[in-house]
């Protein structure tokens, strides 16, 4: 009896240890999250592998979840932020990213037994573009003007410096003349100094952040002529060369750089002074003529003769600077057998050079 026990013993441990070639099950899930790519200022491509447990078959959900403020992120956290995907092999565009942002992404998975996450993956996202804009210009003198600019957004990154470029030449840089206006965003406003008189000029805003300069919009001016103001002081008279004429006469012609002429005329008896005066804007040439009594060494006419121009003087007064250009004699005019009848005065203002030509008759 206890032989036939124990073979019956042995015939049941045989059949059960049978057992021991069946596949085991597993019982959570294998989460892999892949390095991130294409990351630009705001956006970027997140990706993982999911592999199911096999002991449960029911999934939930599954997906990508990432965050710019937690390390760990988990899917109760934001769930604008979670990206349920399915399948094996899940992949997520993400956008609308904060630039210049570091944030975190993994793999998730839930089913009834609980919620698994897979390994984190850090990521920075790049530093977006400033958008800056160019002030109008305004303000414009001969030799300065203001603008500035207006940031309203830093790409995620500090600014630097900020402040406006400008140039002769199209498309200025901050390797031209520049001016600093601080740092930060928002507005400011810059002046131009040190320009050229009757000068067109290219302008543009600039900020600079630790990825480079960025430049706004171009904007365009041309600086005023320089003004200038010309004082004459003639006096006449009438009896020369023991001659007495019944009055003078003399004509003044004024002539800034290729504008029209401005004329002028004056008439009187021994001794009668005149201080004349005019204003004009000039860049390259000032022309100023004194003829007396009309006198043509073509036709020559002796009607007036003894008038007489003495005691002549010009003053050139740059008002920009209210800076006496030139101040000197003139020589004297008049109507007698031999003949000095027109004075031409030029002055150049570029280099302040000037020539006086005393035309005469007779000589």
């Amino acid at each position: 009896m206890r032989k036939l026990f124990y073979f019956f013993t042995l015939i049941v441990l045989f059949s059960c240890s049978g057992d021991g070639d069946e596949t085991s099950c597993s019982p959570t899930p294998d989460l892999t999250t892949n390095e991130v790519t294409e990351i630009t200022s705001n956006s970027a491509v997140v990706s993982g592998v999911i592999l199911p447990p096999t002991c449960e078959s029911t999934t939930t959900s599954q997906g990508l979840v990432y965050s710019d403020r937690i390390r760990f992120p988990k899917i109760e956290d934001d769930e604008d932020k979670v990206a349920e995907r399915i399948g094996k092999n899940i992949s997520a565009n993400l956008s609308y990213l904060e630039p210049n942002t570091k944030h975190y992404v993994r793999t998730f998975f839930v089913n009834p037994t609980g919620v698994y996450y897979g390994n984190v993956v850090e990521f920075k996202t790049e530093i977006g573009n400033i958008v800056i804009t160019t002030k109008n210009i305004d303000n414009v003198t001969s030799n300065s003007a203001k603008s500035g600019g207006i940031i309203t957004y830093d790409g995620g990154a500090n600014i630097i410096s900020r402040g406006v470029c400008w140039s002769a030449s199209e498309n200025p840089t901050i390797d031209d003349f520049k001016t600093v206006d601080g740092s930060g965003i928002g507005n400011f406003n810059s002046e131009l100094t040190g320009l050229s008189e009757n000068t067109k000029y290219y302008v543009r805003a600039y900020t600079t952040n630790e990825n480079g300069t960025t430049y706004g919009n171009e904007e365009s001016f041309t600086t005023s002529k320089l003004t200038y103001k010309v004082e004459l002081q003639i006096t006449g008279y009438i009896n020369s060369c023991n001659v007495q004429a019944p009055y003078f006469y003399y004509e003044l012609n004024y002539k800034f750089d290729d504008n029209d002429l401005i004329f002028e005329g004056a008439e009187g008896f021994e001794g009668t002074s005149y201080n004349h005066s005019k204003t004009g804007m000039l860049k390259n040439n000032l022309e100023v003529t004194i003829h007396l009594a009309q006198f043509n060494p073509d036709n020559p006419s002796l009607n007036l003769k003894g008038a007489y121009l003495d005691n002549m003087s010009i003053v050139i007064t740059n008002l920009n600077s209210n800076q006496v250009a030139l101040n000197t004699p003139l020589p004297s005019l008049f109507i007698c057998t031999d003949t000095a009848y027109k004075n031409i005065i030029n002055f150049n203002p570029q280099d302040g050079s000037y020539t006086i030509d005393r035309l005469t008759y007779g000589f």
